[in-house]
Formats: structure tokens, sequence, C-alpha cells
């Protein structure tokens, strides 16, 4: 029993002279029963946007419909009729997932799925482990998934794939963006960080990278539109370029902070032991071999910020801890108000045994005027700080205040600057509302307030938060 039958536009069109046929491959598109909607990933050609052909589209043999060629846009839908039920189909130029499983997606372990990747003639199909992930959204209707790719359903040994300008490797986030109005804050954030810092051993390690990047996607799983999602990379050992253990001696090294339990926001520094995983709100993450876990570097280094004597401070922080690394995350951080990235939500590295260690931002979400579960917290006057950064502006290593002021002052003539700040935030919402992306999303994800409303809001508070942080720093001798 086939489940589609003959779709008509219910939308009169003209009687053309010439008709050519469409036929999408199945990965670049996907039919929701439940909402009725038909979300297409293909490339208009120009050429199409004169032409007075009829464009036959065969979804599938049973499934077909005729649009005249210079109606075809991304920014409009097209009603279509089958059995008395009125469908929509949407022409995105977004890249387009899709996710099939035969066991239910849970937050633990992974579940063997079958994953398509359709943009335009960039065609890719794999198995992949999925799980949810998450904390405070996992709680969340619209979830985000964990993604590992496998060598096949029943083998879980990790293959690496590749995505658009992405780099190659075989663990990925799906995130849901569900506690973000605009669907675009966490990734103007990870991008805007990108632009204005490089790792400070980029010449010994090319193609490292100071954190993550992603890209939009619409997503598909099993067979029900669950919206637009960002397909992101992980912060891990490849990604930065770190040293790899050798002989046994430990080279480069990753931490990340993920609770708020002190070392992290260098409140406390406990005894550790290298039995365990953690420690006092941090996860090794790099390296751990045969159970065991590398604390006495993060451990000696807290301890230092702790209980260092100013002169001893100021003479040793920067062999310790990268400056130029402290100075940008601090500016960053306290740009978009990420309110939860001090504490926790943030990794820890160092590139080879003593060089010095290095923040990398993560989980971007509770920022520019929200904070983690979407709501709005309209604080623009206040500066943001830990234990490290509290003892950089006090004792003024390097003339760390100094530099502060003026690498403040030179990103706002140019990244931080509020035409590029607006430019590059109401660009990417002007795209997702011109192409319908918000109408498909407000489908299967209502908002309570209009999509208008939370642009108004945002555009206001990040002209205030601007204005307040040019008075702070200017105020620094």
């Amino acid at each position: 029993m086939h489940f589609f039958g003959l779709l008509i536009f219910v939308c009169p069109f003209y009687i053309c002279s010439q008709t050519f046929t469409i036929q999408p491959d199945k990965a670049s598109f996907g039919i929701d029963k439940k909402h009725k909607i038909i979300v297409w990933n293909y490339k208009i050609a120009d050429s199409l946007s004169s032409s007075k052909s009829t464009v036959q589209i065969k979804f599938r043999n049973d499934f077909t419909c005729a649009i005249p060629a210079n109606t075809l846009s991304y920014s409009r839908s097209y009603e279509l009729i089958h059995e008395q039920d009125t469908y929509k189909l949407y022409i995105t130029a977004l890249p387009l997932i899709k996710i099939t499983t035969t066991l239910p997606v849970v937050d633990d372990p992974k579940v063997p799925s079958r994953f398509t990747f359709s943009h335009h003639n960039d065609m890719k199909e794999a198995v992949a482990g999925i799980e949810f992930r998450g904390n405070i959204s996992l709680k969340f209707p619209k979830k985000s998934y964990d993604l590992e790719f496998w060598e096949n359903d029943t083998d879980d040994t990790s293959i690496d794939v590749q995505f658009g300008h992405l780099r190659s490797d075989d663990d990925w986030i799906l995130d849901g963006l569900y506690n973000e109005p605009l669907r675009l804050r966490s990734y103007f954030c990870n991008t805007l960080w990108l632009s204005i810092h490089k790792p400070h051993y980029i010449n010994n390690a090319k193609e490292a990278k100071s954190g993550i990047d992603g890209l939009f996607a619409e997503v598909f799983l099993d067979s029900q539109y669950i919206g637009l999602h960002t397909l992101t990379e992980q912060v891990d050992r490849k990604l930065l370029q770190l040293k790899k253990i050798a002989s046994g001696k430990v080279h480069g090294e990753l931490f990340k902070a993920g609770s708020h339990n002190g070392a992290p926001s260098y409140t406390v520094a406990p005894k550790y032991k290298n039995i365990f995983p953690h420690w006092a709100g941090y996860e090794m993450e790099y390296p751990v071999v045969n159970y065991k876990s590398h604390w006495q570097n993060i451990y000696r280094f807290t301890k230092f910020v702790l209980n260092a004597k100013p002169s001893t401070f100021k003479k040793k922080v920067s062999k310790k801890f990268n400056l130029d690394n402290a100075i940008d995350y601090f500016l960053f951080i306290n740009l978009v108000r990420a309110t939860d990235n001090l504490g926790k939500n943030f990794y820890v590295a160092r590139f080879d045994k003593n060089t010095p260690y290095f923040n990398v931002p993560w989980d971007l979400d509770g920022v520019l005027g929200t904070i983690q579960d979407g709501k709005r917290i309209a604080t623009t006057n206040d500066i943001l700080s830990n234990g490290l950064f509290d003892r950089l502006l006090e004792d003024n290593p390097d003339n760390y205040r100094q530099r502060l002021k003026k690498r403040w002052f030179t990103l706002r003539r140019n990244e931080f600057s509020n035409q590029a700040l607006l430019d590059k935030l109401l660009t990417s919402y002007a795209y997702f509302e011109k192409n319908k992306v918000y109408e498909r999303e407000m489908i299967v994800w209502p908002l309570q307030k209009p999509i208008e409303d939370h642009k108004t809001y945002m555009v206001s508070w990040i002209s205030d938060r601007v204005q307040f942080l040019d008075g702070y720093f200017q105020a620094f001798e």
C-alpha cells in the first residue's frame, strides 16, 4: 500500500509548452505526515528564473507534482493536495539531514541509525550511533543529539566523516537550539570567537582551531521534521592539535570544565587522585591512559592562582597561562555576557609540556541577554569574572589591564563594532526569515512571542551592552 498518491497544486499555474522532469535523490527530501510538510534540498539554477518551462518533480513514482520553473524559490512555499490533506512544500538551500532508527533514542547508550546528508551535489550516507545530549536541554521538547559514525550497525568501530568546510571526524553534535528563539546565538558566538582568536601555537600546528565551527541543517528523524539544528564539531585533542602522549610522558592536555565545583572558577584546589576521571569540576578529556588521569599539572596551576604571592604571580603567570588568550576570552565572554562560562562550560588546554594553558569556549547558548533555559535576563551593566581573571586585573602582570583596554578598543573598531556585530546577526536573521526557515520551524516548535520581538530585544541588548563596556574599559589606566 502506497502512502502517497498524486499531489496537485491548489495554486493555479499556466500551461507550458515544455516540461522537464526532476527525480530527487531520496536523501534530498523529507515528507512529514504529521505536520504535512515536505522539505527538499535543491540548488535552484539562475536560468530557471526566466524559463517558461514546467518542472515535474517526481519524489516517488506515486508522488509527483508540477511547478512552473520561474516560480521555484527558497522564499515561498507551495500548497499541495493529497487525499484532501494540504501539504506545504519548501525548497531549502540548507543541508538536509535524515536519521532513521529501529530503537528509541535515549540519553545513553548510543543506538544505531541510518544517517543521510544532502547538500546539493554533496550526498553522504552512513551508520551513526545516536543519543540525546545535554543537561538542561534534556528537558526540552526539541532535543539535541550526540552522533558517532560507525563502520556498520553491528560494529561500532568509528569512522571519520566530513561535512562542508568543517573538519573530518567521527564525533559530531546536532544542537537543537530550542532555548534560542532566533536559533542563531550559539552559532554567532562560536564563529565570532573563531574570527578574533587564533591558537598561540598556530605556527607549530597549522590545522589547529581555537574553537568549534558548525553549519546549519534541517533535520528529519524517523520521517518527522524536527527543524533547524547546527551540526557542530567537538572540542578534542584533534581539533586543537594538541601534542600526543609519548613514551608515557604527558605533552598536550585537555580538561573540560563540566560543573561548578570550584577548580574551573579558581576558588578551590583540593587534592586529586589520578584514578578518577573527575576533579573539582573538571573532567579529564586528554590524556587518559589505562584508565589513569593526569591531574598534577592543572592542580599545580590552580594552586598557583590561588596562593602565589603578587610578586610571584606577576613574574610567572604568563609562562603558565597565555595572556593573549586570557584577554580575548575575558573580552569575548563579557561582550556576549555568557554567565555560565567562567565556572563551567569551557575547556582548559595546553599544546605541549612546558607551554602555557589556554581557554576554549563551549556551550554558548545562554548569551546576548538570555540564560541557559532561554529566559531573558536584560542585565547589561555588570562584569563577569572568576578567580584567575580577578588576579590578572588586580596584579596586572605584563601590563595586562592596559593590554585589555587596548585590545577592547581595537576589536570595537573591527569585529566588535556595533555594525559588525549587528550585520553578522541580522544577516542570519534575514536569511532565515526570507527563506521561510522560521516559518517551518514554528510549525513544529511554535514560540510564545513573535520572532520580530526577539530580534528587537537582542538588537537593543547588544547596543546597551557595548555602551556599558566602552565606559568600563575606558576607565582603565
